[in-house]
């Protein structure tokens, strides 16, 4: 992701950077090609210490940059924990509510089956006390006519 955050210049001075030193290194070359041997070492021995002046100043960025990434990374990791642990809370939310709520049904059907049940046992106990008169009746019957 290039943003204007992680680039100090703009692209076109970079490359127009890029495109000095490029033409620098041309000339050295050109210039290095007509002196003697102790001015060409001096330039060697300048390009060098440039090349670790650019090293060094490479190796500061690059650990700049993956200091970002790294904190970048973990701001990523933390909002993605947050999220997910915002997900599982909702599903616990959710269970919770669906395990009340199948606990009221449960409770509902259990009332009904013991109204139910009531309603047999008084259907049970109105039978029982015609099927006890009814036997009176009958013994009454069987007695009278036996006697």
């Amino acid at each position: 992701m290039a943003t204007g955050v992680h680039t100090t210049r703009p692209l076109s001075e970079k490359l127009a950077d890029l495109s000095q030193r490029a033409k620098a290194a041309e000339d050295a070359f050109a210039a290095a090609r007509m002196e003697n041997k102790q001015k060409l070492d001096a330039r060697i021995d300048q390009a060098r210490t440039s090349l670790e002046q650019v090293k060094q100043k490479i190796q500061q960025q690059a650990a700049s940059a993956n200091e970002r990434t790294k904190s970048d990374w973990q701001d990523l990791q933390a909002r993605i924990a947050t999220r997910v642990d915002k997900i599982k809370s909702n599903v616990n939310s959710q269970k919770q509510q669906f395990a009340a709520d199948r606990a009221e049904v449960r409770a509902d059907w259990a009332e009904d089956e013991a109204i139910a049940a009531i309603a047999d046992a008084s259907g049970a106990v109105e039978y029982a006390r015609y099927a006890v008169l009814s036997a009176a009746a009958a013994r009454m019957d069987a007695d009278s006519t036996s006697g």
